[in-house]
């Protein structure tokens, strides 16, 4: 799960068994899933088959089609909430010191918060797709230096800073230092379907 490429075969399989598992249960062709969605069917077909790396937002876009939340189209079908989760690598840069990792969730009736861990190597960046309407995010920088880029505005942050932000516009993340930025990052979302 990426930008484009490069996620665990652990997150690809959850993600075709859960999508087929619930398009299934909703009673959606393959055809009429990939429109709601606004995907192609082939895209839709090759993901099922666990053929397809398919980018965060395609497997948003597929997750807010079902009903579901993102984390539960990632994670294990049947976890046991009641324990502790392992992080969960969803994106891996071209650069060994750029990945991502879901570690928990919490999903309720009309309300999704994930808390994710982000690291980018020095120099790279992540271009994100604006999230569904009302998304924010709360980014907490670890160490090093980061710069949050939205259309109007880039903010950059030192280690033990924080920024909230709508995320439902065009963003991205840039580490313009010269060694690794670390941060967390939560997401509070409104899922819909």
């Amino acid at each position: 799960m990426s930008k484009s490429s490069n996620g665990s075969l652990e997150v690809i399989q959850n993600v075709a068994d859960n999508l087929r598992q619930a398009r299934l249960q909703q009673g959606y062709s393959q055809e009429a899933l990939a429109t709601r969605a606004g995907i192609s069917r082939r895209m839709l077909v090759n993901i099922e088959a666990g053929e397809n790396n398919a980018s965060i937002a395609t497997v948003d876009k597929l997750a807010s089609a079902l009903g579901l939340a993102f984390s539960e189209m990632v994670r294990p079908a049947f976890p046991t909430r009641n324990e502790s989760s392992l992080p969960l690598r969803i994106w891996q840069g071209e650069q060994a010191d750029s990945h991502a990792s879901l570690l928990e969730s919490v999903v309720r009736p009309g309300m999704v918060l994930e808390l994710w861990r982000w690291q980018l190597a020095a120099g790279d960046s992540y271009h994100a797709e604006a999230d569904a309407p009302g998304c924010h995010e709360i980014i907490y920088l670890l160490s090093g230096v980061l710069e949050v880029r939205l259309p109007q505005q880039c903010h950059q942050l030192q280690a033990g800073q924080s920024l909230t932000f709508a995320s439902d516009q065009l963003y991205s993340y840039h580490n313009p230092g010269t060694l690794p930025c670390a941060f967390t990052k939560n997401i509070l979302m409104y899922p819909h379907g």
